[in-house]
Order: structure tokens, then sequence, then C-alpha cells
């Protein structure tokens, strides 16, 4: 079993793992395909686009508090884009990306994935799913 389907099981495993399941099935069916690692909790979901580029889209964190989260290396460059896709999210529901409750130097900011949140994850990522180069 590679580091990808060990930490992808582990998500959809889990608690809330049919939270998971239906992002990570929607991602999957666009194309996005997961990456995991060994030394990390948080399972990468990256687009090859037609010239063979690699982006790193979404990343998925157990937490606590488990989230979403919008690496900086793709979202950087679409703050604005970002912006429209998390205005849905109330404050409390988009953990810190900095300060004492989180330090993530690689995310552009994150959603936190919960009942409340899961239908507008999903409609944010089918929303980002159709925009990809």
């Amino acid at each position: 079993m590679t580091e990808s389907e060990k930490m992808f099981d582990k998500f959809v495993l889990g608690l809330g793992g049919r939270r998971y399941r239906e992002v990570f099935d929607l991602l999957e069916s666009n194309g996005l395909r997961a990456l995991g690692k060994s030394n990390t909790e948080t399972l990468l979901y990256q687009f090859r686009n037609a010239e063979g580029k690699v982006f790193d889209v979404f990343a998925f964190r157990m937490g606590p508090p488990p989230v979403i989260s919008f690496p900086k290396s793709y979202w950087l460059s679409r703050r604005n884009e970002l912006g429209e896709y998390l205005e849905n999210f109330s404050f409390s529901e988009k953990p810190a990306i900095t300060g004492v409750v989180s330090d993530s130097q690689y995310s552009a900011g994150q959603i936190e994935m919960n009942r409340n949140t899961q239908e507008r994850v999903v409609e944010v990522c089918t929303r980002v799913c159709v925009s990809l180069p």
C-alpha cells in the first residue's frame, strides 16, 4: 500500500469519513490525484494540466481541527478567486493560518471540515474543479 493510499484510508475510515469520501470522490472524478507523505498528516490533491505541469490545489489535514487547506503555491496568485470561494464561510469556520492557533506556512486559507460546512465545501470544490486550467 502506498503512502497516498494509507493517508486516504486514514481520512475516509476515520471519524467523519463519509464527508471526506464525498469530497475525495468529487476531486478524483475531476482528474485530481491524491498525494500522501509519511512525514505529515496531510493528504494533498494535485492537478496536472495539458502541458504536464502539476499544481497543489487542495490539502486536507486531520487537525485538530480537521481542515481543507488551499496551498499557497497555487492560490497565492489567485487571491481574489480564493476570497470569492471563502466568502460563504464565517470567521469561526476559517481557522487562522498564522498565530497562536495555527502556523501553516504553506496555506493561503483553510476551512474547517465538519457537518455544518460540508455542503459548502463540496460547492467550493466543484467550482474550483470547473475552473482548473
